[in-house]
């Protein structure tokens, strides 16, 4: 039997503990209430966002439009406000693939940042035909995620917080 309603939960707490201070514990037995579920579509700006959330989730400092010189990358994970990003990822959503790459490959070379290309399955190809031309030198350090494995990510991710809070493990 799960009890969900604060009236039913407060008299097994009196029993288990007499000493506790129920007026503190009523916040942490609220249940959480889902929040509306949106339909994501595979917008440039949603994907960041979802990237953005899921530096959050790891404890990052997550910024989007990261400057780079005259460039801007799409999302940037960093460890602390200051030093340069630990993570670059461009998303491609019918975008220049080339150019993408090229900017990865600066922040690369210039950071040692580890590097992301975020598309669609069908642009698979084209990555990988340019990764084994004009960028061969990242090849074997650069990552392709499909769009749709983010989406999951930020899913599950969220899901897991949901039920740490729920749980009380995390505030």
């Amino acid at each position: 039997m799960i009890l969900k309603r604060w009236n039913d939960i407060k008299p097994l707490i009196c029993e288990l503990d007499p000493n506790i201070d129920i007026e503190s514990l009523q916040d942490f037995t609220k249940p959480l209430v889902p929040t509306k579920k949106e339909k994501v579509t595979s917008t440039h700006d949603e994907v960041k966002k979802l990237l953005l959330d899921i530096g959050k989730f790891q404890m990052y400092v997550a910024n989007e439009e990261f400057p780079m010189g005259t460039e801007r990358l799409d999302v940037v994970w960093r460890r602390l406000p200051e030093p340069v990003p630990t993570y670059v990822f461009e998303v491609q959503i019918g975008g220049d693939i080339y150019h993408a790459l090229g900017k990865l490959k600066h922040a690369y070379d210039i950071w040692n940042s580890r590097i992301f290309i975020i598309a669609s399955i069908n642009d698979l190809k084209t990555v990988n035909d340019l990764l084994s031309g004009t960028f061969h030198e990242i090849q074997t350090i650069i990552k392709f995620i499909e769009i749709e494995r983010i989406k999951s990510l930020h899913k599950a991710k969220s899901n897991i917080l949901n039920i740490e809070r729920e749980l009380g493990i995390i505030p």
